[in-house]
């Protein structure tokens, strides 16, 4: 069960936001009182923590929060004309649409925004509940005042893709984009630790790239770890892979965005 709370000795402002997060979302308003967060987790399993710092979601796993580290240090080699691998295979430039279907910690939705500018457009899907309220409170309020106005330009919904994917009209975005949660994770990326326990882990299917494929101009594109075998969606590898991690690319043929 998700609740909501503050920092223990909130002043007024504080308990008021996290009285507001709790109303705005449905959850359940607990004050901190003297509670320890172990004995809250104990009680609930998860909980939101307003503090003077940051809304951070608390699991036995660990604390999630809002951090654009990862994006600002790829922005700035992008800025000193460095390449970024997940733009190059995604073909992104200024004025274009991108669509992250699986939002997570943001990164590459921030990492794109930068790409396609003021004039493009970045939506980016979340279907933990979650997830989506850290992040959504960390893009409006968090970050240094340079990088606040980039991820406010970030549009995170609160959606499970696949409904979405069916409401989208055909070829409405250039790029749809998927980094599922790997089912082997990256055990040296020690920030998305917090994230596995609150992430919706469904594997992607073809039939989800179908529906992608409905909707891009151009081209689905899938991370995954370098092992994986992208035919299996109907996918081709591409821009080679790493130690680590590879792509999976879906071009849309001229006949099929005409359709």
């Amino acid at each position: 069960m998700l609740v909501v709370t503050t920092a223990r000795k909130p002043n007024k402002d504080k308990e008021k936001e996290a009285r507001e997060i709790a109303a705005a979302n449905c959850l359940p308003y607990i004050p901190r009182e003297n509670k320890s967060l172990d004995s809250l987790l104990n009680d609930f399993g998860a909980a939101l923590v307003v503090s003077d710092r940051r809304l951070s979601c608390f699991t036995p796993a660990g604390e999630l929060f809002y951090h654009p580290n990862m994006a600002a240090m790829r922005i700035r080699l992008l800025r000193q004309g460095k390449a970024d691998k997940m733009l190059e295979i995604c073909g992104l430039s200024a004025g274009d649409s991108f669509l992250d279907c699986t939002a997570g910690l943001c990164s590459d939705s921030l990492v794109s925004k930068y790409r396609v500018g003021e004039k493009g457009r970045v939506l980016s899907l979340e279907q933990s509940l979650p997830i989506y309220i850290v992040m959504g409170h960390g893009l409006k309020n968090s970050g240094p005042p340079r990088f606040q106005e980039l991820a406010r330009g970030i549009e995170l919904v609160h959606a499970d893709f696949r409904s979405y994917l069916q409401k989208l009209p055909p070829r409405s975005f250039d790029v749809v984009y998927f980094d599922p949660m790997f089912d082997v994770p990256v055990m040296e990326a020690s920030s998305l630790l917090p994230l596995r326990p609150l992430a919706c882990v469904q594997p992607l299917t073809r039939e989800d790239i179908a529906l992608a494929a409905r909707v891009a101009k151009r081209k689905v594109v899938v991370k995954q770890r370098s092992f994986f075998v992208f035919s299996r969606l109907g996918l081709t590898e591409a821009g080679g892979n790493n130690r680590k991690i590879s792509y999976g690319v879906l071009e849309i043929k001229e006949n099929e965005s005409d359709s």
